[in-house]
């Protein structure tokens, strides 16, 4: 840094420093107009920004506040404290749902702050209260009671929630987000076959009737839905094939094994590897399930596509599969009840497979149903997993997603590395905290021979949200 660009920059600071202590001292009307005059004439400072901000706030001018707020946080996104104060200012602004999103915004970058959990709980407190005014000023209004419910579940009031969700279905049957709420909260409240049923109608509601929403475009994305659309016939864009559970067992009864449960006590990384997971007709039935309907809405930069829930991967074989992984497997899973679940489909050629990353649960159950002639390489085409964990969901979020960083914990922690190679039929049962990615893989190109995981999540490993 030149001497010149060292000055202007202590200059800046004093100018700062002295504005902050006129804040300090009361004198608001000269603190104000010192932030202004140093904004003007850098229109990028996060500290004038900021502190200008807080100052609106507290004399009552919360939305021109929020605004100097948001600046500040583009400004310098690394930092807690702007997180802290312009969910502050929105919350003064009466806006407790924008509030909340800040902190979980600065959660899912792995940023953590003392003041951070006194103020979710006062965020949490404001929300309810103002859904229960909002109510009491127009009864039966849907949204205010989807609203209210989940403020409530944010409070840990599960009972009541599904209540108000109840409510607003009563009031609005065609709710989509309504049954997306009611979904969530009942399939992971021990009721899943009731929350699958109201994911299923969401997606019904979102995209039956040819309305759905169009996609971004995305190659791999296209590519796909012009080999499903073949392979249908020509089908709409909606459609569902058969997903009604099927009679006999979907997971083979006999696999949790003594010496299974003794490799999964002793093993690390905490894993083990089941093959012949399901029973035939259970695959072969999931394998159509994939292969015929319209499920995959979500769109992966790194070339694959993911099945929500909420988007049709709800129906009731998956019930019924999530069912006996809880009964055959009950000594591994320990009591954690079923959390989320999703499939994922990788494009040959398009897709480099999922990055290196934990995932806030405490179980994970991944199953492999593409055949095994799909695969052009026996030895690959799975997963790698490290016997290194995320020790807190901070550290969580601030390595997912970041492969330098999440290579740089595990080169500090010495994790080692095991491969395991995709298998048709094969599940692979580990906590899920530890560090995992797709491994390498070369499929055939035809539509049926796509590869496709299913990953089940059991527990919660860090806070909601």
């Amino acid at each position: 840094m030149s001497s010149s660009s060292s000055s202007q920059e202590a200059a800046l600071a004093g100018a700062l420093n002295t504005a902050l202590a006129d804040h300090r001292a009361g004198r608001l009307v000269q603190a104000e107009t010192a932030y202004r005059v140093l904004i003007q004439s850098h229109p990028q400072h996060a500290g004038a920004h900021h502190h200008l901000g807080v100052l609106l706030v507290q004399t009552g001018r919360a939305d021109e506040g929020t605004s100097h707020l948001r600046s500040a946080l583009a400004a310098n996104g690394a930092e807690p404290l702007y997180y802290f104060s312009l969910a502050k200012g929105l919350l003064a602004a009466g806006h407790p749902a924008e509030a909340g999103a800040v902190l979980r915004q600065a959660g899912q970058v792995g940023l953590a702050d003392k003041r951070f959990e006194p103020l979710q709980a006062e965020i949490r407190s404001t929300a309810v209260a103002l859904y229960r005014q909002a109510l009491a000023a127009r009864p039966g209004d849907a949204t205010v009671l989807d609203n209210l419910g989940t403020a409530l579940l944010a409070q840990g009031h599960v009972k009541e929630a599904i209540t108000c969700y109840r409510q607003a279905l009563t009031h609005e049957p065609d709710f989509a987000e309504a049954h997306f709420h009611l979904g969530a909260v009942l399939s992971q409240h021990g009721r899943v076959a009731e929350g699958f049923a109201h994911y299923m109608r969401r997606a019904a509601l979102v995209y039956g009737d040819e309305k759905a929403p169009r996609a971004e475009e995305a190659p791999h994305k296209t590519r796909h839905d012009l080999a499903q659309r073949e392979y249908l016939g020509g089908a709409g864009m909606f459609h569902l094939a058969d997903g009604s559970r099927i009679a006999g067992p979907a997971v083979n009864p006999g696999t949790c094994t003594p010496a299974l449960l003794e490799a999964w006590r002793t093993s690390q990384p905490q894993m083990v590897v089941v093959d012949d997971f399901l029973t035939g007709a259970a695959l072969e039935k999931l394998r159509a399930y994939c292969a015929g309907s319209t499920v995959w809405k979500k769109i992966y930069p790194a070339g694959y596509l993911g099945a929500a829930p909420e988007d049709g991967f709800s129906c009731p074989m998956l019930v019924q599969i999530i069912e006996e992984i809880q009964a055959v497997f009950a000594p591994i899973l320990a009591g954690e009840s079923f959390r989320y679940l999703g499939a994922f489909k990788y494009d040959s050629e398009l897709s480099a497979g999922t990055n290196t990353h934990a995932d806030n649960s405490n179980v994970n159950v991944n199953l492999y149903i593409a055949p095994d002639e799909a695969n052009l390489d026996p030895e690959s085409g799975g997963m790698e997993i490290w016997d290194a964990a995320a020790p807190n969901i901070q550290t969580m979020r601030r390595l997912n997603g970041n492969e330098a960083l999440v290579h740089e914990f595990l080169k500090q922690t010495g994790a080692k590395r095991s491969v395991i190679p995709h298998r048709a039929n094969r599940g692979v049962i580990f906590r899920s905290t530890q560090f995992h990615k797709t491994d390498r893989f070369r499929f055939r190109r035809d539509y049926l021979s796509q590869r496709i995981n299913i990953s089940l999540l059991f527990g919660q490993f860090g806070e909601e949200g």
